[in-house]
């Protein structure tokens, strides 16, 4: 049985591409344990207002030209780094609250950080991770690491007692071994084995993975 609550707050998710679908169905999950938001709909730049994109929910206005309101609670659904740093400096000029959103059948252990705006789809969170703001964590492994703001992990990925800056891309399947550090804007391709550190802004690939 649902657990009602009177506090339930207003959440919208910034663009209505695939992982804004992945963050209302997140919301929903949530919504399921402990009634906790009231999914208002998608803004999008791109997309006509009044256009329905996932279980009924629809563009409710654009991104640039969206009057904040102190009630609302937003989530990033992108997946890119940069477009998520992007959209987030836009809103937070204006005042914008930044959800996280977090499975809740992902155990998170007490010492976890968690930065504002994180969305935790599925996952294990490992002791000593410090997570910035907005990272993405889609089906990863992480553990005893820091991944810094705007960083998206994607589906099996493994992280292991490594440092992830910001704004970094990790691919499907790829591993991170202990002790690594991968720079900023970095984009690590999927099933790539990291054995040595990462410079900024460059991708890697393969096993072991170089710099394409």
């Amino acid at each position: 049985m649902k657990k009602q609550r009177k506090d339930m707050k207003n959440l919208i998710i910034v663009c209505a591409g695939g992982f804004g679908k992945e963050a209302l169905d997140l919301a929903q999950q949530i919504n399921e344990v402990n009634t906790e938001w009231e999914i208002k709909g998608f803004i999008d730049d791109g997309i006509k207002v009044g256009t329905e994109i996932f279980r009924g929910y629809k563009v409710i206005g654009g991104i640039k030209d969206w009057n904040v309101k102190d009630d609302e609670y937003f989530v990033l659904g992108v997946a890119k780094p940069q477009t998520k740093e992007i959209l987030y400096n836009i809103l937070k000029e204006k005042g914008a609250h930044f959800a996280t959103l977090i499975n809740p059948s992902v155990r998170i252990p007490e010492e976890t950080v968690i930065g504002e705006g994180c969305v935790i789809v599925l996952g294990w969170i490992g002791m000593n991770v410090k997570l910035g703001k907005c990272v993405n964590v889609a089906g990863s492994m992480i553990g005893d690491s820091d991944i810094e703001d705007f960083s998206t992990t994607t589906g099996f990925a493994n992280v292991a007692a490594a440092h992830i800056g910001k704004r970094v891309f990790i691919g499907s399947h790829a591993v991170i071994l202990y002790g690594r550090k991968v720079g900023d804007d970095a984009v690590i391709g999927a099933g790539s084995i990291v054995i040595s550190n990462v410079k900024p802004k460059i991708t890697v690939f393969g096993n072991p993975a170089i710099e394409l």
